[in-house]
């Protein structure tokens, strides 16, 4: 199966009965058959069991938590359960478009030395209207640079090479909210990281944002992060954006104070 790996998809699940049918669906018709797809319930109250497990399809594995969990928690629980050469993400409210894992796996398969690929987003709301797309660096030595300074790609189009995830460690408990960015740097200080210029996944935007504790914890991952990473940038420029973008993780704090 050299040519033809399965490819894990993680669905990440908590009280997600709205809009885990579409996500689901959206994962069965992908033009990629070699599949499994893999769908970590966080001990919902809802119906996503019943969702989950309505679907004839032998790819779909779901796995109930023992307990609640944070996200990071959630994610390493779920990759142990994880079979292919390759994992892709998406979140239980978004939609990948048909083509997502075959442009993915084309892209890793002819460059070795990849270690994940994003892609563009298209932003829909709440009801699935288009609200606006989104598309993020491919120039590889501007994505090492931005990296020092913000995320530089998509949650809901990160699609892994496991290997390589499993020989930096995976992914790591010390961030709730940032756990992407912290695993994608980790990979490119030794490998190659990506993003393909097709849109691969409709991401839902919520009306409902971030309570002020969630988003003073995210905002204080974000500055520790950035401020472990700084001594590793390589000119003075990237220290400088560095600078700057923890200086607004501080205001952001503030201002939600205000609000």
């Amino acid at each position: 199966m050299k040519d033809n790996p399965l490819v894990s998809i993680l669905v990440n699940c908590y009280n997600s009965e709205t809009h885990l049918k579409n996500c689901l669906n959206s994962l069965i018709n992908q033009t990629y058959k070699n599949l499994e797809i893999v769908i970590w319930d966080n001990k919902s109250t809802d119906n996503t069991k019943k969702i989950a497990q309505s679907f004839n399809d032998r790819r779909i594995k779901y796995f109930l938590s023992n307990s609640h969990k944070n996200l990071v928690e959630s994610r390493i629980d779920a990759w142990r359960k994880l079979n292919g050469s390759y994992v892709a993400i998406l979140d239980s409210d978004d939609i990948a478009y048909e083509k997502r894992i075959d442009i993915q796996i084309k892209e890793m398969l002819n460059n070795r030395n990849l270690a994940v690929v994003g892609g563009g987003v298209q932003y829909i709301d709440e009801n699935g209207h288009f609200l606006k797309k989104k598309f993020y660096l491919s120039n590889s030595k501007k994505i090492y640079e931005e990296i020092y300074s913000k995320f530089v790609m998509n949650n809901s189009t990160l699609f892994f090479d496991k290997i390589k995830v499993d020989k930096i460690g995976g992914y790591s408990n010390q961030y709730v909210y940032i756990n992407d960015y912290d695993l994608v740097y980790r990979l490119s200080t030794k490998y190659e990281i990506h993003n393909n210029q097709s849109v691969l996944s409709q991401n839902r935007i919520h009306k409902d944002s971030l309570s002020y504790l969630d988003n003073k914890i995210m905002q204080k991952e974000l500055y520790n992060f950035l401020k472990k990473i700084s001594s590793s940038s390589p000119n003075l420029l990237i220290k400088i954006k560095n600078l700057i973008s923890r200086f607004k993780c501080q205001y952001r704090i503030l201002r939600s104070k205000m609000i």
